[in-house]
């Protein structure tokens, strides 16, 4: 798939100060490409989009007036100026070489978002864990503290489920993803870098090249706000003259927790002019409040108060998929999560025990054959202590099998750790028979993955209600 020659980030940049200039949006499904659609047809460009599936996605980009089509067909670029594509579109769409054979210049979505940051005064919000959750705060922040910001982050924000939306002040939240590459062509008024680990395989070939993104990102802001506990970021933003935040003593911002409980944690914040807060966090989880502190050191980057934004905090609530309850009968929880990595399994059933989980089963699907090649060793001690695992088939994400990679070798990994006991099932379903056949009263099941392992909510809740 190829995309437009020659100095694309101009052209991009006179393409979405045309408007009235018809894109379309290849795979708009996708919960990022949906906030890309919203932003400029904010902007007054007439968008429209197509997609095989996301039928609730597709259901709120219409109720936003963008016309979308399930399905794809070269018949959608009629009349088409340009178009963009989601790096989840599955090979083989007929559109990408119906746009080539027309001379219609087609970009990839990490190239246009930082190209449409620019009209906005820039919050980015970057990390291999925690972007969504952090920037979803600092949205939520601004808008508590009277300012209106404009808004895009992968995830679907309550009330109402929207990935984007459109403010009135200069000021605009986005979760800047590193995935593909993309990362480095952004250059924020204020960057946030949650932590760095090893992942996405499918595009970097080593460590050392996805931590060379960041530092290209960390480059390009004029202000950066960077983790202190996490090595890597920690190097990075010690080179920029950023704000640090963490439980490290050495941290600009620093937490120190008071209180923790199954419905949240309460922890003070220490400032760098040695101002105290105190935030009552409605979240489980060490994690959380790794997030809430970055976003309180942003939106002090971004002028408000830290006593305003840490009692902001009180009222935040997670994007779907993120510590989701999903169904609760005879004493059972089911809850929903998007953790696809080791680091994120093991923080989010952390998360689980503050919350008064006692014992937890886990159905885990995992996300790509190249993450469960490179990463298999290091799945099964992130499930420690858990009473067992249902492993799910891999989800593809558009990846061919991968020798290596697949969920039977990943069950070997589990045979040699001697840890949680796990098994294989050969479908969602027959992992939520598997799980519903063993549970008890006071039981959790944690249904983890970034694929369409959402489903099997849906299943246990069904079968939970049976019980009553």
């Amino acid at each position: 798939m190829t995309t437009a020659p020659g100095n694309w980030r101009d052209d991009v940049r006179r393409r979405i100060r045309t408007p009235g200039a018809r894109v379309h949006l290849l795979g708009v499904g996708g919960i990022g490409m949906a906030g890309v659609a919203r932003l400029l047809a904010a902007r007054g460009l007439a968008v429209s989009g197509c997609d095989a599936g996301a039928p609730r996605t597709l259901a709120w980009l219409r109720s936003c007036g963008i016309p979308v089509a399930t399905g794809h067909d070269p018949a959608h670029l009629d009349g088409v100026d340009w178009a963009i594509f989601s790096p989840a579109l599955q090979p083989g769409q007929p559109e990408p070489a119906a746009a080539e054979r027309r001379g219609i210049p087609l970009y990839r979505r990490g190239q246009v978002l930082p190209v449409l940051a620019e009209c906005w005064q820039t919050v980015a919000v970057s990390g291999t864990h925690g972007k969504t959750t952090t920037a979803s705060m600092v949205a939520y922040i601004l808008r508590s503290c009277g300012v209106d910001p404009s808004w895009c982050i992968g995830g679907e924000l309550p009330p109402d489920g929207a990935p984007a939306g459109l403010g009135n002040s200069d000021w605009l939240a986005i979760e800047a993803d590193e995935s593909d590459g993309t990362l480095a062509l952004y250059a924020p008024e204020i960057a946030v870098i949650t932590n760095v680990e090893f992942d996405h395989m499918e595009h970097f070939a080593s460590k050392e090249a996805m931590v060379d993104c960041f530092r290209a990102f960390a480059r390009q802001a004029r202000a950066v706000v960077f983790c202190a506990d996490d090595s890597e970021a920690a190097q990075i933003g010690a080179t920029t003259g950023g704000r640090s935040y963490g439980f490290a003593a050495s941290a600009d911002f620093r937490a120190e927790i008071q209180e923790i409980g199954p419905t949240g944690t309460r922890f003070a914040v220490v400032a760098p002019d040695a101002r105290l807060a105190t935030v009552l966090l409605p979240l489980p989880g060490r994690h959380n409040v790794l997030n809430a502190l970055a976003a309180l050191a942003a939106c002090g980057r971004c002028g408000i108060p830290l006593e305003a934004a840490a009692a902001a905090l009180a009222g935040f609530r997670l994007p779907r998929r993120r510590f989701e309850p999903v169904a609760e009968a005879r004493g059972i929880r089911v809850v929903a999560d998007y953790a696809h990595h080791p680091s994120e399994i093991r923080a989010l059933i952390d998360a689980a025990r503050q919350a008064g989980a006692g014992r937890i089963w886990a159905v885990f699907q995992p996300h790509r054959y190249t993450r469960t090649l490179a990463l298999g060793a290091d799945f099964p001690p992130a499930f420690n202590g858990v009473a067992g695992v249902i492993l799910a088939p891999v989800y593809a994400a558009s990846e061919p099998p991968l020798a290596g990679g697949t969920s039977e070798d990943l069950l070997k990994n589990f045979w040699n750790h001697h840890g949680a006991p796990a098994e294989l099932a050969p479908s969602l379903e027959a992992a939520a028979e598997s799980v519903a056949a063993r549970w008890t009263s006071g039981d959790w099941v944690l249904v983890i993955g970034a694929g369409d392992v959402e489903e099997v909510g849906p299943m246990l809740k069904e079968r939970l209600l049976r019980l009553r």
